[in-house]
C-alpha cells in the first residue's frame, strides 16, 4: 500500500495546527454564569473573552442606620476539571459570597498572576479573600478568612 505524501502532511497539519475559538461568558436570568464557545439566545449579560474589560460593582444602597459591612473581596483560581475547585466554588455560591473565578488554564495572565500570588504552590485551587491567600480547599479555613 502507497501512502501519499502530500495527504500525509494534510493529517499532520490538521493536527498540528492549533484551534481558535471565541469564548463568551453570560449570565442567565437566575445570576448564574456559564462559559460557553457560542453566543447564547437571551443571556442577562454577555462578554465576549476577547473583550473583557474590568467592570466595577454597583455600590449597594447604604442604610443610615447601620454600619455598611464591606463584603469581602474574593479570586479564586481554578481549572474546570479539579474536583476541589467545584468543591470552593460551590462553597462561595452556597453562601452567597461574590467571587471572581479564573481558569488558569485558560487565562495565561490569570496563571501568572497565581503563580506571582503564591510562588511556591502549584496546586488548584487558590483563593485570595481580602489579601490573604489560601492553598486548596478547606471549608474552615475560608471561614476565617471571611470573617477578618
Amino acid at each position: 500500500m502507497i501512502i501519499n505524501p502530500s495527504l500525509i502532511l494534510l493529517i499532520a497539519l490538521t493536527f498540528a495546527l492549533p484551534a481558535q475559538a471565541e469564548i463568551y461568558k453570560w449570565t442567565d436570568a437566575d445570576g448564574k454564569s456559564h462559559f460557553s464557545g457560542s453566543k447564547p439566545a437571551h443571556p442577562v449579560s454577555i462578554e465576549n473573552r476577547n473583550e473583557l474589560e474590568v467592570k466595577s460593582p454597583q455600590p449597594a444602597p447604604v442604610d443610615n442606620k447601620a454600619q455598611p459591612v464591606a463584603a469581602p473581596k474574593v479570586d479564586l483560581y481554578v481549572t474546570s476539571w479539579c474536583p476541589y475547585c467545584k468543591k470552593a466554588i460551590a462553597y462561595l455560591r452556597k453562601n452567597a459570597i461574590a467571587f471572581t473565578a479564573y481558569d488558569i488554564e485558560q487565562d495565561l495572565d490569570a496563571a501568572a498572576r497565581k503563580k506571582t500570588l503564591d510562588p511556591g504552590y502549584s496546586g488548584i485551587p487558590l483563593a485570595v479573600i481580602n489579601g490573604a491567600a489560601i492553598r486548596g480547599f478547606s471549608e474552615d479555613t475560608y471561614q476565617q478568612a471571611l470573617a477578618k
